[in-house]
């Protein structure tokens, strides 16, 4: 009788312990952590910072003549690249009426434009 009642005691302890849950919080990551594109760790197959070329121009007037906004261009902010099989351009710029937007477009190897991100409000890398 002693040596069920310890057995069933030992049990209970023992599924207690195991019920127990250690609550743990996730550290939060900021948007560029969470946004590889913002990331400032060049790493192969990554994203890396661009230079404004005659070819990020013509990916942005590849967008550009896709937006519905009576805005004209004011400037390019940053152009931030990655290369696949052909060339993505994540592209920020300023509107001349303040509006700041980015946008992702992916040039083939052929030369042919695909706007894989559209046009949005707001900045690439907060």
């Amino acid at each position: 009788m002693k040596k069920t009642l310890l057995a069933s005691l030992v049990c209970v302890v023992a599924l207690a312990g195991c019920n127990q849950k250690e609550e743990t919080v996730a550290p939060t990551q900021s948007q560029s952590e969470a946004n590889p594109i913002c990331s400032a760790e060049n790493l192969a197959g990554g994203w890396s910072q661009g230079e404004v070329t005659p070819e990020a121009q013509q990916a942005l007037d590849f967008v550009l003549g896709q937006m519905n906004t009576a805005a004209k261009l004011k400037e390019i902010l940053s152009v931030r690249t990655q290369v696949v099989n052909g060339l993505n351009y994540a592209i920020e710029f300023e509107m001349d009426n303040g509006e700041v937007w980015n946008t992702i477009v992916y040039r083939s190897l052929k030369g042919d434009m695909e706007m894989t991100q559209p046009a949005q409000q707001g900045r690439l890398c907060p």
